[in-house]
């Protein structure tokens, strides 16, 4: 009798044991292309419950004919089969064939309104294969590691792995093919770990409060702008917000210990400051981030 005793007790420790094991890091898509996940990052935003998954992975071809990556279809599910409802989605699909041996990546984020998730993951080829995160270690943040700030230099977010800077300490304004560009606003991107990881990045915006020079005349520079009178009548010239378009980096992941400093440029077309009153700061820029549902703000001033 104690030797089936101990015999059951051996078979429930082995199925403790068995279901307590990591998912394999690993997905044949062909019999020649394999997926691999390099990193996931859960970004938690706890003052409204929100949840974003972000993730990269590797796409690798081990044959020896290219594959035509057009072939590659994915999707986030939950436990490969829940179709989910989301705030906010974004993925990455590759253009191009991957040469033999080589190897591509593919990045993404979701967003959920809770934190309800039970198996997320990555499907491929209509759930046909299925790569959980939870095959990796997943990386973990919140919107406590977020900063508050006003300045126009600061740290924007930081943990062990990552930080964010902002630097708009050295911002300039010129105007150049017919609008106002705002230049020289920087952020930081810095890698601590010895890992390529993925990057929760930031989507900056900028406003600004000046004159529509549409109808105004022909402008070669600002210092032209500045010597043009805009009153009315001896009125001061009537002013509005322009919204700014953004150019610069969305940066997806950083390699391992690697810095990147993303220069942003805001571009207000057929607009300029008002110079009338040289006290105002009319340029308002925000720095934003959906997953961690925060907003920063710092206001430049004119010279």
């Amino acid at each position: 009798m104690k030797k089936i005793i101990s015999l059951i007790c051996i078979c429930v420790l082995s199925l403790s044991l068995f279901g307590c094991s990591k998912p394999e890091n690993h997905v044949d898509l062909t019999s020649n292309v394999s997926c691999k996940l390099l990193d996931v990052l859960t970004v938690t935003n706890e003052t409204d419950n929100s949840t974003y998954y972000y993730y990269l992975a590797s796409i690798k071809n081990k044959g020896k004919k290219p594959f035509n990556t057009q072939e590659l279809y994915y999707t986030v599910t939950d436990n490969n089969e829940k179709d989910i409802s989301v705030i906010d989605k974004y993925q990455s699909t590759p253009t191009y064939a991957i040469s033999k041996g080589q190897s591509t990546y593919i990045y993404g984020y979701i967003g959920f309104p809770n934190n309800d998730q039970k198996n997320l993951g990555l499907s491929f080829n209509k759930k046909k294969q299925f790569l959980p995160f939870k095959a990796f270690d997943i990386r973990k943040a919140s919107d406590k590691n977020v900063k508050d700030s006003k300045d126009k230099k600061y740290v924007f977010f930081e943990d062990d792995a990552l930080k964010i800077s902002v630097d708009g300490s050295k911002a300039k304004y010129v105007y150049e093919n017919n609008e106002t560009v705002l230049k020289n606003v920087k952020i930081r991107y810095e890698n601590k770990t010895e890992s390529r990881i993925t990057v929760p990045y930031i989507t900056p915006s900028a406003t600004l409060e000046g004159i529509d020079l549409s109808g105004k005349g022909e402008f070669s520079s600002m210092e032209d702008i500045q010597k043009k009178d805009f009153s009315t009548n001896g009125m001061a010239p009537k002013t509005q917000s322009f919204k700014a378009k953004v150019t610069g980096y969305m940066l997806y992941f950083l390699d391992s210990k690697q810095t990147i400093n993303a220069e942003i440029e805001f571009h207000f077309e057929n607009a300029a400051p008002d110079f009338t009153d040289k006290s105002t700061k009319p340029f308002v820029v925000n720095m934003n981030s959906k997953a961690f549902g925060k907003s920063n703000t710092f206001k430049i001033g004119l010279e």
